[in-house]
């Protein structure tokens, strides 16, 4: 019995225990969710606290933008949080743009996303050109790319708040806009201000003069305006220059939401046999034994509307459009030149099977979401200042070379740089071109060649300088061809009028095509679809069939730029033909007969002769450039990207023959330049040095250079060794002494020049260059070029040096000619003019001064 009720009373207490733990339960359910509740009010109250009682402006787009006061406030959907954006710098407005121009994106645009860490919001940049952009195959180097190669973090922004059901936050980004942020930095380092680079700029914001201006939001990007003030202090290296001002600009500030990752453009692998700009990743994989750099093109997203379509051969129109706008503020004669430019390229697009691929609008006046300092529009911009050049940048999406953004800027002073080259190159067959203003028609043509040109580089396309070494020089007099051809393969290249044809040539074009044989092809490799190519891979090969259909023909050779130094005379700016010397040739005498015609053609028009002496000064400039492209062929050699099978060697020497014409060609010039100094015309210019002597000396001091001849015949021994090269400089340069002849003054000059150059190279002590303690730092030079081993002859971008050492010893060669050349003089030191015979002494106590140092 005491068993069963002890039972019982355990039951019953168990029993009164549940239900009391029950009952506790539910009172402490209670009493947590009395504890939680009120987080949505103070949420709710934080929120509402944050803009109550205050002057507040919003903006709803993308995201949402509040201007509280001074101060701005995004408000950010969490579902954007790890979306990636570009965020740009954009002038809209400034005070002097010769520091950069309205409309300019002179920095790269930030590539950002923004996170939330703790209690913190960052910005964090996912790209930079700096930092390696590294990827891998498999899942295990993935993981360790991935811990390599982290995100880092930028800026942080306090929290401010959230709104009520938590799917947005809220922060400051006043600093953001209104600091002194130098990777968003406005100027540009290349303005006209800055000397075009040569200046250092020290920019300090003044922020007391500085100020949130506008904003707006719009369904995929957004604007902040900002006024800045800087105080600028512009100096140059070893030189007492300083200039300082205050420049106050409107800095419109752009941010575009990225494609996601599933909808982003394919890549397009490139090859540095066709010349785009390109962007690049390192590859950490095990198909070959080492790293990897993938490189791939700048191009737009262009994919056919109707793929079915497309494949049967139909033209038919892209899903998204290449849209440029244009500028309302260009001189309303200029307007129908620049869209026929840009649309131009829409005969390259048709050719692979896209209509209106390329369109071009005026700025609408009537559309309130247009902006043309925002990411979203490319623009053709209207820039007046006193610049002679047009440039096309583009902004791309780092992670597959996507073109985003692109700008074309025209300098008022093209018109100056347009008149200047069709004068200097054209007038001896264009009567058109005879005068100071040229007329709208001669204009037209000229800004839509230019204008194609730049639209080109926005369509990713770098500059092609070898493709007018395709013509033969005696093809640019024939009517037909230049009709058919122009004066090039390629809009790319510069090669500008057709400075060859001569005054009795009829029908002959004059001017670059609208678009040449290399630009149709360039679209098609970088453009064309390949709709069976499962990956970015079987693209590529597909794609390098094409390029290796056309390999060994020169129409469709791609030649870099060539930056700081020129190696390859076939790739040069401003020539034409694959003949320097005939080219040359036939552009002097074009110069003489303007020179000799120039008053007649000019007087009514040019009573002041201000036009002249630009004129004049072009026509010197001109000349120089025909000597320097020839010259370039002594110790010159062809450069190649090279793959097996196209014939093409990397790097070859040209032969003796060639080089040795255009050193003779040069040298003939220099001997009998006096036709340059033209007093007929001169004589009412600006008093200065005559430029027959400008011109010798300078190419005088070229001439006395064997490293580039001394490369050549150490990599082919076969070609112009510097022993002949010598030779052929005293059989020329002093010809007119062995012959007994009295000199002109450009042969005194010329021999004087090459003398001093001679003695310099020989480094005799007493005849070097500087002050004592400048001397005894000098070093004997006897690399051929300072040598970058990191960059090769190949690969992408531009051709900067070429991987290749040779000792230039040739001061013996040197000491020999000079001791030739005085014993010739002493032979004719009592023969000839009175001018000569002192000409010969002085050159002779020189060269004895010289020798008898210790």
């Amino acid at each position: 019995m005491r068993i069963r009720i002890y039972r019982l009373f355990i039951c019953i207490m168990g029993l009164l225990f549940l239900v009391t733990g029950e009952v506790a339960a539910k009172g402490k359910k209670k009493q947590e969710v009395k504890a939680d509740a009120p987080a949505p009010q103070k949420r709710s109250v934080k929120y509402d606290r944050l803009f109550r009682g205050k002057k507040v402006e919003t903006k709803k787009g993308l995201l949402t933008i509040h201007k509280i006061g001074a101060k701005l406030y995004f408000e950010l959907p969490m579902n954007l949080l790890n979306r990636e954006f570009l965020l740009g710098t954009t002038v809209s407005e400034i005070s002097n743009n010769g520091n950069v121009l309205v409309g300019q994106k002179a920095s790269e645009p930030l590539h950002v996303k923004f996170n939330i860490i703790d209690s913190t919001l960052y910005m964090q940049e996912v790209t930079n050109g700096t930092r390696p952009n590294v990827y891998a195959d498999e899942v295990g180097m993935q993981q360790a790319v991935a811990k390599s190669t982290i995100i880092p973090l930028m800026q942080a922004f306090k929290i401010a708040a959230y709104n009520r059901d938590t799917t947005t936050v809220v922060f400051d980004v006043t600093e953001m806009f209104l600091g002194d942020n130098k990777r968003m930095d406005p100027f540009d380092p290349y303005g006209k201000t800055a000397a075009f680079g040569l200046l250092t700029r020290k920019a300090t914001l003044n922020k007391s003069l500085s100020y949130l201006d506008s904003f707006k939001a719009f369904e995929d990007n957004i604007s902040i305006c900002s006024v800045l003030t800087y105080h600028e202090v512009l100096t140059r290296k070893n030189t007492g220059y300083r200039h300082a001002e205050q420049v106050t600009m409107k800095v419109n500030r752009s941010m575009i939401l990225l494609p996601e990752k599933e909808d982003m453009m394919r890549w397009r692998l490139a090859d540095p046999r066709v010349g785009y700009f390109v962007s690049s990743r390192v590859h950490m994989g095990i198909d070959v034994d080492r790293s990897t750099r993938t490189y791939f093109m700048h191009r737009w997203n262009l994919e056919p509307s109707d793929m079915e379509k497309f494949k049967r051969g139909e033209l038919v129109e892209p899903v998204k459009p290449i849209v440029f706008y244009v500028d309302n503020t260009f001189p309303a004669s200029w307007k129908n030149a620049i869209h026929e430019g840009i649309r131009t390229w829409n005969k390259a697009f048709e050719r692979i099977g896209f209509k209106n691929a390329v369109q071009s609008k005026d700025f609408p006046r009537d559309d309130a979401e247009f902006d043309p300092d925002n990411l979203k529009y490319s623009c053709v911009r209207y820039a007046p200042i006193g610049v002679e050049n047009a440039m096309g940048p583009s902004w791309v999406d780092p992670r597959t070379g996507e073109i985003m953004n692109a700008s074309v800027f025209v300098y008022h002073d093209i018109v100056k740089l347009v008149n200047e080259m069709r004068f200097v190159q054209t007038a001896q067959l264009d009567e058109r071109v005879r005068t100071p203003k040229l007329s709208d028609e001669v204009m037209h043509e000229s800004l839509r060649y230019i204008i194609a040109h730049e639209v080109g580089h926005c369509l990713g396309l770098m500059h092609n300088m070898a493709a007018s070494a395709a013509f033969p020089a005696d093809s640019l007099r024939s009517a037909a061809f230049t009709r058919k051809y122009g004066t090039t393969p390629s809009i790319m290249d510069y090669a500008r009028y057709n400075y060859i044809a001569q005054p009795g040539d009829k029908g002959v074009g004059l001017t670059p095509p609208d678009l040449g044989v290399y630009d149709y092809y360039a679209i098609e490799v970088g453009y064309r679809p390949v709709p069976e190519a499962k990956n970015a891979e079987e693209e590529l090969r597909v794609v390098q069939s094409w390029i290796a259909a056309k390999s060994g023909d020169p129409m469709y050779r791609y030649g870099k730029q060539q930056v700081y130094d020129e190696y390859d005379p076939s790739a040069l700016t401003e020539d034409l033909s694959d003949d320097a010397v005939k080219a040359g040739t036939y552009g002097i005498k074009n110069l003489q007969y303007i020179l000799k015609n120039m008053n007649g053609w000019l007087d009514a028009e040019d009573r002041d002769y201000t036009y002249r002496i630009d004129m004049y000064r072009g026509i010197a400039n001109q000349f120089a450039g025909y000597l320097k492209n020839a010259l370039l062929n002594v110790g010159g050699y062809y450069l190649n990207e090279s793959f097996v099978g196209d014939g093409r060697t990397a790097f070859s020497v040209l032969p003796k023959e060639k080089q040795k014409r255009a050193a003779i060609f040069v040298m003939e010039q220099l001997r009998t330049l006096d036709w340059i100094d033209a007093p007929e015309v001169t004589k009412n210019l600006t008093v200065g040095t005559p430029k027959s002597e400008i011109l010798v000396k300078k190419f005088a001091k070229e001439l006395v250079n064997t490293k580039r001849v001394s490369l050549g015949y150490y990599r082919d021994p076969k070609s112009y060794s510097p022993k002949e090269y010598l030779d052929d400089i005293y059989a020329h340069v002093w010809a007119s002494t062995i012959k007994g002849r009295n000199l002109t003054k450009a042969e005194r000059t010329l021999q004087y020049e090459v003398v001093c150059a001679i003695l310099k190279r020989i480094q005799i002590p007493n005849h070097r260059l500087g002050d004592g303690k400048k001397r005894r730092q000098t070093q004997v030079e006897t690399l051929a070029k300072e040598i970058n081993p990191v960059l090769p002859v190949q690969g992408f971008g531009f051709q900067y040096y070429v991987t290749n050492l040779s000792n230039d010893n040739q001061a013996h060669l040197w000491h020999g000619l000079l001791i030739r050349v005085q014993k010739l003089m002493e032979s004719r030191l009592n023969g000839g003019s009175r001018e000569t015979r002192s000409h010969y002494g002085f050159l002779l106590e020189k060269i004895e001064d010289v020798r008898n140092w210790k």
